[in-house]
């Protein structure tokens, strides 16, 4: 058997992110951002949905015009047609992207993967990085960092000194996004569709603000 892959030029995503270059704005940031959630949106909408389990920025390969390709689905979980959750006892991947219900109760469903992607989104905007050899990933420095210095416009303003008022809701959209993907209760993150509108301008729901 021979498998062939597209070639992804660019490598993964965490090199954009910490440090190694410093070629994204925020109009590619957000493009990535777009194209994260559209994947993720085809993995969970399939008849079977698929849920990736180790969604973080060394799993996000970019091409030649920067569009992200979610790959490694070394952890990933089938789901059965009409299946939502699953509990597994073999609890695997990246402590500072796991959802908590997943990392101590082994529960699995698309909102492990939304967690997952919150996680993401905020690290694409703050260029921060999660703690992911934290032992106790209830105390969530990154995420308590994000709700007291990024919340507000003139917060977002300083930190993107320059960038044009429709692109500053993009980011402040994005950052309401992420905290409310990344909360402690499943049933309060959204569906990757719903993040998607929100995104694109909707109002799915409120911010954060």
């Amino acid at each position: 058997m021979i498998l062939c892959y597209e070639y992804l030029p660019r490598g993964s995503l965490d090199k954009y992110l910490y440090g190694e270059s410093d070629e994204l704005n925020w109009n590619m940031s957000f493009k990535i951002i777009l194209g994260i959630c559209r994947g993720l949106r085809f993995l969970h909408g399939l008849q079977r949905p698929i849920i990736h389990m180790d969604l973080k920025p060394s799993n996000i390969l970019l091409d030649d015009n920067l569009m992200p390709k979610i790959a490694d689905f070394g952890l990933s979980r089938l789901f059965g047609e009409e299946q939502t959750h699953a509990i597994t006892s073999n609890v695997l991947g990246s402590r500072g992207y796991m959802a908590p219900e997943y990392y101590y109760r082994g529960e699995v469903s698309t909102k492990s993967d939304i967690f997952s992607l919150g996680i993401l989104i905020i690290e694409i905007v703050t260029g921060l990085k999660i703690d992911s050899n934290t032992e106790d990933i209830s105390s969530n420095n990154l995420i308590d960092n994000v709700r007291k210095n990024w919340t507000k416009m003139p917060q977002i303003a300083s930190k993107y000194p320059g960038l044009e008022a429709i692109c500053l809701q993009q980011v402040k959209r994005c950052i309401d996004v992420g905290l409310t993907c990344v909360s402690s209760n499943p049933k309060e993150r959204p569906s990757v569709q719903v993040i998607i509108d929100r995104l694109s301008g909707g109002s799915s729901y409120p911010s954060n603000s």
